[in-house]
């Protein structure tokens, strides 16, 4: 697997060895299968809910809720991770790619989740816990958003609040109190007036409420007393999810305008504004209006938070209007701050190779290469670094692996203008006038 030579090789500079890493990176791979395939058990039970909220609430808040709190967070964090990834039922999905490398808290997986809207560049954070691996976290790798800390975001720094237990004790029993004094004094002012019998029908009726009140009211003493701090007993979504959800809506169906007044809306409610700018430039970029578009990206980089997808948008807006040096600096950038993915890497050796960096764009080729899974491609444009290198000996082979599953046309490889700069090489010529098996 892709996954395990990278391991292998960034291993050295860790304490995990190679098959810790690659054992935490199928970890990942299988918890996204099953999430993928609707499995949402087989992708929470490797998912560290406890330790997502204890890190956001505090591990001293987090030990002090009662179990059935502790129950309702948890709910709150597995149900939006998987709302985040789980596909629409019966589409075709699937992992595209994967790559892994260890950090100094655990391991990183890169996974390009396949949808049928494209594949979702996602990065996910593993960490030892006994002998098992469990995920802390997935990033979504280019607007930079973290599904914990969105999971987290109804519990704001309001939501959980300590309890003053004699406050709210009191709280609970007056209103109580009040309502047993009042059918007491109802009693006692009808009873004179009734025959035994409808005396009998009075308590029994009375009873019904009073006995409510007593039970509701030692309930909810004994939850005052027993649970330090109080947690909603329904978490509302952020204010903004709503904004987000048209914006999203809007750019699916092509009104970018509508979109982007959305994503505003979103960002004032307490939306991150890097990620929303990034969608803002993508409507814009999908609309055919580029100019707007890199403005966009430029500010979506600007943030505190910034959208490292950005910087790639941008790199390939500067390779589609001939500028291969900018395209080169912000792919280069893009890769070591998101991390490599098939495309970008694809992308990043066009420009090298544009800009005479040959042997530069041999290696991201062929990094990519040993990524994605179409092998096709990855062959296809191997060969053309290595023709736009000159080095005919190394294009042929490359292709040569094709060969026998049929798919080498060498008519239309002598006109394709990317071999050109072998087009002589005997080594190529001979290529060329070989009979197809």
């Amino acid at each position: 697997m892709p996954a395990a030579l990278l391991a292998a090789a960034t291993a050295l500079a860790s304490d995990l060895t190679a098959p810790e890493v690659e054992a935490a990176a199928e970890t990942a791979r299988r918890a996204a299968s099953e999430l993928l395939r609707g499995q949402r058990a087989g992708f929470q039970s490797v998912l560290a809910a406890d330790a997502i909220a204890a890190r956001f609430l505090s591990d001293a808040v987090w030990r002090e809720l009662s179990p059935r709190q502790r129950e309702s967070v948890r709910n709150v964090v597995r149900d939006h991770f998987v709302e985040t990834l789980q596909p629409v039922p019966g589409s075709e999905t699937g992992i595209a790619w994967s790559t892994a490398r260890p950090e100094v808290d655990g391991v990183s997986v890169l996974l390009g989740l396949r949808y049928p809207a494209g594949v979702l560049k996602t990065r996910w954070a593993l960490a030892r816990s006994g002998d098992t691996w469990t995920v802390r976290d997935i990033v979504l790798a280019d607007p930079g958003i973290s599904i914990a800390a969105e999971a987290m975001r109804p519990l704001g720094s309001d939501a959980v609040r300590r309890r003053d237990p004699g406050r709210e004790t009191r709280n609970i029993l007056l209103p109580r109190l009040l309502g047993l004094a009042a059918i007491a004094i109802i009693v006692i002012g009808v009873r004179r007036r009734l025959t035994p019998s409808g005396r009998r029908i009075l308590f029994l009726t009375a009873a019904a409420p009073a006995i409510l009140f007593v039970v509701d009211g030692a309930l909810a003493v004994h939850r005052a007393r027993a649970e330090p701090y109080v947690l909603p007993e329904t978490l509302s979504p952020p204010a903004g999810r709503t904004a987000e959800r048209e914006a999203v809506r809007a750019q699916r169906e092509g009104r970018v305008d509508d979109a982007r007044r959305a994503w505003e809306r979103a960002v004032a409610a307490g939306a991150p504004p890097g990620p929303a700018d990034y969608q803002v430039g993508l409507a814009l970029k999908a609309a055919g209006r580029p100019a707007e578009a890199r403005v966009a990206f430029q500010r979506a980089l600007s943030r505190a938070a910034p959208a490292p997808g950005a910087e790639k948008e941008l790199g390939l807006l500067a390779l589609a209007a001939g500028d291969s040096a900018e395209a080169r600096s912000r792919l280069s950038r893009y890769v070591a701050l998101a991390g490599p993915d098939p495309d970008s890497l694809s992308a990043l050796a066009v420009a090298e190779a544009n800009v005479g960096e040959s042997g530069s764009a041999v290696k991201s080729v062929e990094e990519a290469r040993a990524l994605t899974e179409d092998r096709w491609k990855g062959v296809g444009l191997q060969a053309r670094l290595y023709a736009k290198a000159g080095d005919a000996r190394r294009t042929v082979d490359a292709l040569r692996s094709l060969d026998a599953e049929g798919r080498l046309d060498r008519e239309s490889l002598r006109s394709d203008p990317a071999y050109m700069g072998i087009a002589t090489d005997p080594i190529w010529v001979a290529f060329l006038n070989e009979k197809p098996e």
